[in-house]
């Protein structure tokens, strides 16, 4: 009998672990994912393709619903249909308009936003003396003031729902690279702007995470040039997309505020 009771005290204790590992994870289309993420409204700029379109992915593959923000019209549709259920926003990051019609968009479709990530980026190279004025605007825009216009465009949206603005920043930020001074300008501003935007908003619940990515294999090189690079020792853009769904995944009470991820061999 106390052999009976043991197990059936066992057979109870097995259950109700096994139905607490059921409340963690939801089983859906892609298999098993996080109900951390399960259901989030997540907009992604410069999703149609890099880092942005593996973010979309693992996103989608944790649950959340995703809205895919980018110019490349074709690749977004191509990408929506992979997802099986994503919303597409086509838009340029910079032009305000278009970025708050991308968003309005965006949250008609889902019911509001907890998750943005700004994504869209473009970099040009060459020395200071002979760099061009177009070149340079050309990288600031895109790069700070397009990160600025999706955050202005989303905030309100995010406060509401005590929500997670994810930007990407880069190794460029933190270190100079002789030739890459409008990258490193705005990719400095990059996370000089989301320390300030944690800073305002931290109260109000919603947090904000400065991505520092060094190299990644995506087709950023191949409109940038740097070809001559080992793009064989980059980051891949999966590895990322990852580390963002890491930190989209914590706690209410827990904010990381900074990521650095960099190749195994640091700086290529």
């Amino acid at each position: 009998m106390g052999a009976a009771r043991s197990e059936c005290a066992w057979s109870g204790a097995h259950r109700r672990l096994r139905d607490a590992a059921v409340g963690l994870q939801l089983r859906g289309s892609r298999g098993l994912v996080s109900a951390a993420l399960a259901g989030r409204r997540a907009f992604v700029s410069g999703a149609s393709g890099g880092i942005g379109a593996a973010t979309a992915r693992a996103l989608a593959a944790e649950g959340a619903r995703v809205a895919l923000a980018a110019r490349d019209r074709p690749a977004l549709d191509a990408l929506a249909r992979e997802l099986g259920d994503a919303v597409v926003t086509e838009c340029d990051v910079r032009e305000a308009g278009a970025v708050d019609a991308a968003v309005g968009r965006a949250v008609a479709a889902l019911g509001g936003l907890d998750l943005v990530v700004t994504a869209a980026g473009l970099g040009r190279f060459g020395d200071t003396a002979s760099f061009s004025v177009e070149d340079w605007d050309a990288v600031l825009d895109v790069d700070l003031r397009g990160t600025f216009l999706v955050v202005r465009a989303t905030l309100l949206h995010v406060r509401k729902a005590k929500g997670h603005l994810i930007l990407l920043s880069s190794v460029a930020a933190v270190r100079a690279f002789p030739g890459a001074a409008a990258y490193c300008a705005a990719k400095a501003g990059v996370r000089a702007f989301a320390q300030v935007v944690a800073e305002e908003n931290r109260r109000l619940g919603v947090r904000v995470t400065n991505m520092v990515v060094g190299s990644v294999d995506s087709p950023f090189w191949d409109r940038a040039g740097g070809t001559e690079l080992a793009r064989e020792k980059m980051l891949q853009p999966d590895d990322v997309a990852r580390a963002i769904v890491q930190a989209a995944s914590q706690p209410a009470g827990v904010s990381v505020d900074e990521i650095v991820l960099m190749p195994p061999e640091g700086i290529l």
